[in-house]
């Protein structure tokens, strides 16, 4: 990590142990729970996300889990490594050891305390992203006491609490021992107990998740009794939604369906910014045999494409970008590269000197729920220089399942990478599990990075990484991303309140309603 990180850090750190960091003492004093919300959002979900185990730690699978369970630390309002169901936590100065002191009193929705054994529970049971790694990584996890939990690992492990932020993974989330044990994974599957804010009611897939508060909860008591969200892909039909007051907040409302919203004196237009950016993966790239592999044809395609228009279409008030990460200070290691501009002709030109000068076929090209429209944007720009591909919609469990299981191998597809920071959208892109290919120098680089120790070597490692990804257009980096939402006149104040670090509504406990 920089100086200026380590600094940061260890700040929090000091803060948490010194007892100034008091989330506890938020808590509402004799708060009642009242009113429902009801969200039209416009993503799938998941049985297997309300589980922290099988979990998907990019945002949407992180918007599940915030709101059944709690982690150690998570991303809130004060800071991205906060600390939640661990009060406090210390690294060794050789980044071996993690210490994390349990938050006393905190209570499961079925009741159970929270201990350190079942913080040992959940990080033995964790089988989804990068668990194979963070088991290689660990020596050792005991619990030292009821409320003592320490981490052992074999060699310095001084990106340990990136795995804990959204984007990372999802190990940090704690589900009780005691209950799991009882009813077995398939039980804890279909009715999941946390410590979060908000109790499991129902979930009929394809169509909603109901919850219930958790007066029970150790940050406070939520200020709404229940909240339903209707899982609804058309953005058409959620506006109509929550025109008609069916619903409360109607997530991802752009293009002329925006300026239909801003008509209706009732609602209001809200923009979230999501840490993430907007490229596009070419895992087409890793087949020598295709055009992708070829590094003028994938600088063509990323010069055919008109960002600002894509950007002013769908995330009105966002610019192109050409970094992998958040710009402007906000995480010391990114790289800022200008976004490549719009450039018809020099892509035509590329493609000629690459042996394609009436173009080729492309292979397909895989948007999730979220870029449906947007992909045939670019569809059509790519077109026009000579570029076909095949568009295959899916919703946003199926792209998920395929993507992690390797079924978009020799394709193309939008991919917000999951993290709030160039670190772990790096370790997400580099993953086996997540890696459909990669490049000997930059994994080498990659591997220097993972062993090395020292702040300004780690920092100079990590920007040769992204210019190099830049030089060789090993992906498509187009814009900033927000989620522009219109929210009913129920719906009282600002509901999000962590972006961009998360551009969900969180945290749900501090939602509002008028009156």
């Amino acid at each position: 990590m920089s100086t200026r990180k380590n600094k940061w850090l260890l700040m929090v750190i000091i803060l948490a142990i010194g007892g100034m960091v008091h989330l506890g003492a938020l808590r509402a004093s004799a708060a009642t729970p009242q009113g429902v919300l009801k969200e039209a959002i416009h993503w799938s979900v998941s049985a297997d996300w309300f589980d922290p185990a099988t979990g998907n730690a990019g945002a949407l699978g992180w918007f599940c889990l915030s709101i059944l369970h709690d982690a150690l630390v998570k991303p809130m309002p004060e800071g991205t490594y906060t600390p939640c169901l661990a009060e406090s936590y210390t690294m060794s100065p050789d980044a071996k050891v993690f210490e994390f002191r349990l938050r006393k009193g905190v209570k499961f929705h079925n009741g159970d305390t929270m201990t350190a054994e079942d913080v040992v529970f959940s990080w033995s049971r964790y089988k989804s992203m990068q668990a194979k790694f963070l088991s290689e990584m660990t020596e050792k996890v005991e619990a030292v006491d009821p409320t003592l939990v320490r981490f052992r690992f074999k060699k310095p492990f001084p990106d340990f609490l990136e795995y804990f932020v959204i984007g990372g993974t999802t190990v940090g989330w704690i589900v009780p021992k005691k209950y799991v044990e009882k009813v077995g994974e398939a039980g804890f599957k279909q009715n999941p107990v946390g410590a979060g804010p908000y109790k499991y009611v129902e979930f009929v897939p394809g169509v909603k998740l109901v919850v219930e508060a958790f007066e029970g909860y150790w940050r406070k008591v939520p200020n709404i009794k229940r909240m339903e969200f209707h899982l609804i892909p058309d953005g058409t039909t959620r506006l109509a939604m929550v025109k008609r007051g069916e619903v409360d907040i109607a997530t991802l409302i752009t293009d002329i369906l925006m300026d239909e919203a801003k008509k209706d004196p009732k609602l209001r237009i809200l923009t979230p910014l999501s840490p993430s950016k907007f490229p596009i993966t070419l895992a087409a790239q890793w087949d020598p045999k295709s055009p992708w592999s070829d590094v003028r044809v994938r600088k063509a395609a990323s010069l055919a494409i008109d960002r600002q228009t894509l950007a002013d279409i769908y995330s009105p008030g966002c610019k192109p970008t050409g970094s992998l990460g958040m710009e402007g200070g906000v995480d010391p290691w990114v790289v800022s590269i200008p976004a490549d501009p719009y450039d018809p002709e020099r892509a035509k030109k590329l493609l000629a000197e690459a042996g394609y000068p009436k173009g080729f076929d492309g292979g397909k090209f895989y948007p999730d729920t979220n870029y449906w429209a947007s992909a045939e944007q670019m569809a059509t720009y790519w077109k026009a220089v000579g570029i076909t591909v095949e568009i295959v919609k899916l919703d946003r469990a199926a792209w998920f399942a395929m993507r992690q299981s390797g079924k978009l191998k020799g394709g193309l597809f939008p991919e917000a990478l999951p993290g709030a920071t160039i670190t772990a959208r790096l370790a997400y892109l580099f993953a086996p599990q997540n890696s459909y290919g990669q490049y000997p120098d930059i994994r080498a680089l990659w591997d220097q990075f993972l062993n090395e120790y020292r702040p300004e070597a780690r920092k100079s490692l990590i920007e040769r990484i992204q210019r190099l990804m830049y030089e060789k257009t090993m992906m498509i980096h187009l814009t900033e991303i927000n989620s522009p939402a219109v929210v009913g006149p129920k719906v009282k104040g600002n509901p999000y309140k962590i972006q961009p670090l998360i551009w969900f509504t969180a945290p749900l406990e501090d939602i509002e309603l008028q009156n």
